[in-house]
């Protein structure tokens, strides 16, 4: 199994095929199956690790904008119909070549991560679950059947996929310390992503923690929306297992 690392700028396990994301069977106990529509979203340039994200949607008390990571509006690169269309992206289902994804951690608060898939294709396409498939756990961990899975928003349903534009992204937040106890990690020091149920193990993304990250047994997980500011607020709706 290939397992793709990326270290530094905005970009979200060695062994990950045994995450328990494979348990998941590309779904989740709150049917990660079909998503509901993202519509438009800013671009975010590739890039891999963890870093800090210095604009928004950082502290539980709420984020303090609307504004994406290290992107900026504009046209979306494909140009057309087929790259911004929202039908034509229910139609035609991303594939993992097409999109990059990124980890990185909130300036405001250490123990939230964006996750960041853009679609580096010419025509837009549809990611069909609503939210990443996520997996907390220490990064040389033999067994990983013991990983961590955050919970997910429960009530879901609509669209046959999250459309992502051509050039654009879309967003995940996940926050280690939803409570804010404060304390350890358990020893987990190592998000894994897989953006969309359908794709294989192999394209299993696995990012560094922050080593100040306090992790949970309740993570919480939004689903993939066009802000940090909207995924911060579908995040704090997480109530249900992911698995």
């Amino acid at each position: 199994m290939v397992v793709h690392r990326h270290v530094v700028p905005l970009a979200l396990v060695a062994a990950a095929a045994s995450l328990a994301l494979t348990a998941c069977g590309g779904g989740s106990g709150s049917d990660g199956a079909s998503a509901t529509p993202s519509g438009t979203s800013s671009g975010a340039p590739s890039a891999t690790g963890t870093a800090s994200v210095g604009q928004n949607g950082g502290a539980k008390g709420g984020p303090s904008a609307g504004a994406k990571p290290g992107s900026s509006t504009g046209t979306p690169t494909g140009g057309g119909t087929n790259a911004s269309n929202d039908a034509y992206a229910y139609k035609h289902l991303c594939a993992a070549s097409q999109l990059s994804v990124t980890a990185k951690e909130l300036d405001s608060d250490p123990d939230q991560y964006v996750i960041a898939v853009t679609n580096r294709g010419q025509a837009g396409c549809g990611i069909s679950s609503y939210y990443p498939l996520v997996a907390l756990s220490p990064k040389n961990a033999a067994d990983r059947s013991k990983s961590t899975h955050p919970l997910v928003p429960s009530g879901l349903g609509g669209a046959p996929a999250v459309p992502v534009y051509a050039g654009h992204t879309v967003y995940a937040v996940l926050d280690t310390d939803p409570d804010g106890a404060k304390g350890g990690n358990g020893g987990i020091d190592e998000i894994s992503v897989l953006v969309d149920q359908r794709f294989p193990n192999a394209e299993i993304h696995s990012f560094p923690m922050d080593e100040g990250a306090t992790v949970t047994k309740h993570p919480k997980l939004g689903l993939y929306r066009d802000t940090i500011r909207d995924a911060v607020t579908s995040m704090r709706t997480a109530d249900i297992n992911s698995i």
